[in-house]
């Protein structure tokens, strides 16, 4: 992932924190069932299978995790949002005539 600082936004490193923290709280449910579904997927698995189906499913585990990390932090950041909906767009002028060529 690219680390672009010119687009994060301004805070203190108390404030930062703090949001670290707050996210991790949020996230921690997550993570926790998706480590216990891998660790029952590993334990379930017979040997034959450990580097077959079982990788393939810890792999989706630790993707819906990622995807529950990510939407999460776009949750905390969305600000602003306006109350009424957006005013109609204006309509278009008439067409000019066509020429004849």
């Amino acid at each position: 992932m690219l680390n672009t600082p010119e687009l994060a936004p301004s805070s203190t490193s108390q404030d930062r924190e703090t949001r670290v923290r707050a996210l991790l709280d949020q996230l921690r449910p997550a993570a926790e069932r998706a480590l216990r579904q891998m660790a029952e997927d590993l334990v379930d698995a017979p040997d034959r299978q450990r580097f077959q189906g079982v990788e393939l499913r810890l792999r989706d585990h630790a993707q819906q995790l990622a995807a529950a990390a990510h939407q999460t932090g776009l949750g905390g950041r969305k600000k602003g949002a306006t109350a009424a909906p957006a005013p109609p767009a204006p309509t278009a002028s008439a067409r000019p005539d066509s020429s004849s060529t």
